[in-house]
């Protein structure tokens, strides 16, 4: 296929007109219209605002570089906290927060509970971060230095314009850790169907895994479990 661009006439509406005409109506698409959930931090919601976020994250993780048995560089998440000897370094003698899929749960939620977490990339890869069950706010990003179980963190920057708004997949940058936000709000399920929960947690159970193929497949992802 060939797409010539030719000369036109041009659009009468400036940019900014569209814009000043368009982001009302955005707005009002999650207050009053109820088309949407309204947001749960509003002042990242819209192009423009930023009101950066201070308070305490309910949970830190980690998206974490680790090899396996064959030396085969795999990629993995876990929190900032560390398993303990001799589990706290990888095969190659490296420290390490990675947590297989098939360990303990540690993403455990309430039902209707709203979190924040900061998630801390300490990968050389960006990983495009999918949620089921949730949709997400993204609220900022920060550089960071040192080690998940020892940081400090740089100035908060905002999400780009096309990150406002609800998100399913967020895009995770190396060496910066991405807030984020949502509400662990569980389906209507018809009245025939009981409470169906997990065989292996007990709990309502959903993952959340990096959206690369050969990433989640070994072993970017973990369980959300939600009570």
């Amino acid at each position: 296929m060939q797409i010539k661009v030719e000369a036109g006439a041009g659009d009468r509406v400036t940019t900014n007109r569209w814009l000043n005409r368009l982001n009302p109506l955005l707005a009002a698409n999650f207050s009053s219209h109820g088309q949407q959930p309204p947001p749960l931090y509003p002042g990242t919601f819209l192009p423009g605002t930023f009101v950066p976020f201070t308070d305490t994250p309910n949970r830190v993780l980690t998206l974490n570089e680790d090899f396996d048995e064959y030396g085969r560089l795999i990629q993995m998440m876990g929190t900032n906290e560390q398993l303990g000897p001799p589990n706290d370094v990888n095969n190659q003698g490296d420290p390490t927060w990675g947590r297989p899929y098939v360990l303990t749960p540690t993403e455990t939620p309430s039902a209707g509970a709203v979190e924040v977490w900061q998630i801390l990339n300490t990968t050389a890869d960006t990983h495009p971060m999918h949620f089921h069950l949730v949709n997400v706010q993204v609220l900022q990003r920060q550089a960071f230095a040192g080690d998940p179980g020892n940081f400090t963190l740089g100035d908060p920057t905002p999400p780009d314009d096309n990150e406002r708004g609800w998100k399913e997949t967020v895009r995770m940058n190396p060496g910066e850790a991405t807030t984020i936000m949502m509400q662990f709000t569980l389906p209507t399920l018809p009245a025939a169907m009981g409470n169906p929960t997990s065989p292996r947690t007990g709990g309502h159970e959903y993952v959340w895994h990096c959206h690369i193929l050969e990433h989640e497949d070994h072993d970017m992802m973990r369980p959300v479990v939600v009570s």
